[in-house]
């Protein structure tokens, strides 16, 4: 190498040692830059300053979390409407009955819960109402539609007495409180369950009071009355008796409970209860003795009922029938509870203008 060339190589080398060393003072000046920005807590530390790096990431992190937001309150508002259907699918035909019955006005004046009665109905209610009140009679009366819940009464709260309408809903607590096992009963299956499914027979079809003796005395009115209590009704029997003064509207709500036991396996405390054994129970109620609902109704229509009746004994008047209907124009529950005592004629001629207004007035 020559001296020009080795000078000039070496000026090259300077220069670049040069560069070099001010490359190094500006990254020292960048280090303490940074090193001032953590120590002030600008930055908060490493951890700060990465924050600062992945400030974009940090927006996207955010907004997804808005759009999470956003899902969540879709899905809440989802989940609201969701629970509001949920809620109109648990209607049930006991809901919808219990709940016009207890809305229903009570007083001593045609009622409707649910629907408007037209001005034909109503004159042929106010009829068949003048034919007991111009005898000298008092009735009322609860109609309620298990599909629906619209309710049509008259003097649904006035207190009458039971006499043997009682003795089905009696029967009914008895089975779905799990007092008795209605599937051995049904089968006889002991001597035992084959005497109360031979005085259940004949305390539902002939209304045989020894019969119902047995049973009140059997198994007492503690599973009635919680069964009663249960339905919202305020009946209630004491030890040893197995009748009531009640009311239309409360006999509505055992019947509405009886349904719910009978067809809808709705128990209070039975288990393992047998379709074979309930159609065997409810078939006892389709032709009772002296049911005017069943006069009325049952050549062209299946009905449950029990039917009630004394005529002075202590002091006590009373013809009464209660149960359900499976009607064309849908499933009804009907108690009818009055003081007209032997005026059979009275009471079905009134069912039957019932159930007319039923499937037309309930209906249209």
């Amino acid at each position: 190498m020559t001296a020009g060339k080795h000078r000039r190589y070496g000026r090259h080398v300077l220069r670049m040692e040069r560069v070099y060393v001010r490359r190094r003072r500006v990254a020292a000046l960048i280090l303490a830059m940074l090193a001032i920005m953590m120590g002030a807590g600008i930055g908060k530390g490493v951890t700060g300053v990465i924050g600062v790096v992945n400030n974009r990431n940090h927006v996207g992190t955010v907004r997804l979390a808005e759009s999470g937001n956003t899902t969540s309150r879709s899905q809440e508002r989802r989940s609201k409407v969701e629970t509001s259907e949920k809620t109109k699918t648990k209607a049930t035909p006991i809901s919808n009955a219990m709940g016009g019955i207890n809305a229903v006005d009570g007083s001593a004046a045609i009622a409707t819960t649910g629907f408007t009665l037209d001005d034909n109905s109503r004159a042929a209610l106010d009829a068949q109402i003048a034919n007991f009140t111009n005898s000298g009679y008092t009735a009322s009366f609860v109609l309620t539609d298990l599909t629906t819940g619209r309710t049509l009464a008259y003097n649904a709260d006035t207190p009458i007495y039971s006499a043997s309408a009682i003795k089905a809903p009696f029967i009914m607590s008895l089975a779905a409180t799990g007092t008795i096992d209605l599937g051995k009963v049904y089968q006889a299956a002991d001597e035992q369950s084959a005497e109360i499914k031979q005085n259940i027979d004949s305390t539902l079809t002939v209304s045989d009071n020894t019969a119902y003796k047995w049973l009140v005395d059997t198994f007492d009115v503690n599973a009635f009355n919680t069964w009663s209590e249960q339905a919202g009704a305020s009946a209630r029997m004491t030890t040893g008796h197995g009748y009531v003064t009640t009311s239309a509207r409360d006999m509505a709500r055992l019947w509405t409970q009886g349904y719910g036991f009978l067809f809808q396996h709705m128990n209070s405390g039975a288990t393992d209860v047998t379709d074979e054994s309930l159609q065997w129970l409810s078939g006892d109620m389709t032709d009772s003795l002296n049911s005017n609902i069943h006069n009325a109704l049952g050549g062209t229509q299946t009905v449950y009922t029990k039917a009630g009746w004394i005529s002075g004994d202590g002091d006590l008047y009373a013809l009464n029938d209660g149960g359900l209907v499976a009607s064309p124009s849908g499933p009804y529950v009907l108690t009818v509870l009055t003081n007209a005592c032997d005026r059979n004629d009275l009471l079905t001629s009134l069912i039957g203008t019932l159930d007319s207004v039923h499937s037309s007035a309930m209906h249209s």
